[in-house]
């Protein structure tokens, strides 16, 4: 319900305030495992992903977020799940295969951090990990504007674009190769920026 509540809330933020438009919705699967990537150049961007799409998501948070007993208890019923950054986190990685298991949404940022720049930065593997051993599919989204208008600014225009799903249909039956891992990552980095290019 508190989930529910603060996404309702935002989203009429970010229409009032922010001019907030959303292209592709119609990509999101209804139903089923999905992963989610996202870039990543503001502490906002999980917010305004979560309330692009139609389906609870869940995210993971670096663990040092969790340390404060009130703000852990508030991004907890938001959905996210802590994780150690640096290191194979074998906690977060059994809760993001519960999820995709119970046929729910997992939302990662593949660059692993905020790009200072607006590039997009190399991905790390756990997306197409994630994605093929749950034999979901990925869906990339594109947030536009996030960095340069939270918070509080009248004048930000924020713009997310949703792409196709990508599936590794060919993929999901093989027991997956460290270069078959890296191929999917790319795979799934190029079609960020392919988005990205049409801007």
């Amino acid at each position: 319900m508190f989930y529910k509540i603060v996404v309702i809330i935002m989203r009429l933020y970010l229409r009032v305030f922010n001019r907030w438009t959303i292209s592709g919705r119609e990509n999101i699967p209804s139903q089923g495992p999905l992963v989610l990537i996202g870039n990543h150049v503001s502490y906002w961007d999980p917010v305004i992903l979560a309330c692009s799409v139609n389906r609870e998501v869940h995210f993971m948070a670096k663990a040092e977020l969790f340390k404060v007993p009130i703000f852990r208890q508030i991004i907890k019923w938001l959905h996210a799940f802590p994780v150690k950054r640096g290191s194979a986190d074998r906690n977060a990685l059994r809760i993001s295969a519960e999820l995709l298991n119970q046929g729910k949404v997992l939302a990662l940022f593949p660059e692993g951090t905020r790009s200072k720049t607006g590039e997009l930065l190399p991905f790390k593997p756990g997306a197409a990990l994630f994605a093929l051993r749950a034999k979901a599919p990925i869906v990339p989204i594109m947030l536009l504007g996030t960095r340069s208008t939270f918070p509080l600014t009248l004048r930000g225009k924020i713009e997310v674009r949703i792409g196709e799903p990508i599936c590794f249909n060919e993929l999901f039956e093989q027991k997956i190769s460290n270069e078959q891992l890296e191929e999917a990552t790319l795979v799934i980095r190029e079609k960020m920026l392919s988005i990205l290019k049409e801007v």
